[in-house]
């Protein structure tokens, strides 16, 4: 029998409401006792990801940060990165901020907080990006950006025509990923999807049978890397569509897993 490997999304799919549950951690735990690894992928930074584990008793064997743009050991010791220029960072955030209803953030490769770009258009935030410090564009080229996570909540045509923009406007120079009220701009052709199969593949050697859970568009990429996966009923139908399975929670998917039995989709 191959040994086994979890990819788990953090927002949506552990994290609620900034906590995990006590059910999710057991059984993470029991998954990692039983000689599998367990590896967080999350659209989130080194800062913001230690902030959500902090107190949770919980230890990854692995990191795949900022949608596929960092891997990291255990200790968060990057092992492989991407970044985004600079001169497109400071582009977007100028443009951005002057935007009414987007909250603009900075990744970096940095530990401590994430940056939060003010607003010209009056204070905006999310609590899921709780944990950071403010910065000006001036500061922009002291720092190494792996993502520029988009809080747009409650409104799909500012998504669609924001993503357009991008898309059209740096071409070839990043990549954007939607999460629930999240866009995350990320280095080209990076997606959980491209960190997983670095770090099985090219880092672990490839020999290990591999599982997916998340909730959201962002997760669709670990979803086709991974060889079976699950989704949640709240999540978006594209999602439910592309994982074997639908579950309830996290922890019913990983002791299904555990005790060799499968779970029907709905």
């Amino acid at each position: 029998m191959s040994p086994q490997l979890m990819a788990f999304d953090l927002d949506g799919t552990l994290v609620f409401d900034q906590k995990i549950s006590a059910e999710s951690v057991e059984a993470i735990h029991e998954w990692q006792a039983a000689g599998n690894l367990a590896v967080c992928s999350t659209g989130k930074s080194i800062a913001a990801t230690i902030h959500a584990l902090q107190g949770t008793g919980l230890r990854f064997d692995y990191y795949v940060l900022y949608t596929g743009g960092a891997v990291t050991d255990a200790d968060f010791r990057v092992l492989t990165s991407h970044t985004i220029p600079n001169v497109v960072v400071r582009e977007i955030v100028e443009t951005l901020t002057q935007e009414q209803g987007i909250a603009v953030y900075g990744t970096t490769l940095e530990s401590g907080h994430d940056a939060h770009f003010p607003s010209t258009t009056g204070s905006k935030s999310s609590s899921i990006l709780a944990h950071f410090a403010p910065m000006a564009v001036e500061d922009i080229p002291h720092h190494e950006f792996v993502g520029i996570p988009l809080f747009i909540e409650g409104n799909e045509e500012r998504m669609e025509r924001t993503t357009s923009w991008i898309r059209e406007r740096f071409q070839g120079q990043v990549d954007c990923h939607r999460n629930q009220d999240f866009l995350d701009v990320v280095p080209p052709s990076c997606t959980k999807g491209t960190g997983l199969a670095w770090l099985d593949e090219a880092y672990l050697g490839g020999r290990y049978e591999t599982y997916s859970i998340g909730d959201s568009w962002n997760d669709l990429a670990m979803h086709a890397w991974a060889q079976h996966s699950a989704s949640f009923p709240y999540s978006p139908l594209e999602v439910q569509d592309a994982t074997d399975t639908v579950v309830a929670t996290a922890a019913e998917y990983i002791r299904s897993v555990l005790k060799g039995s499968t779970i029907a989709s709905s």
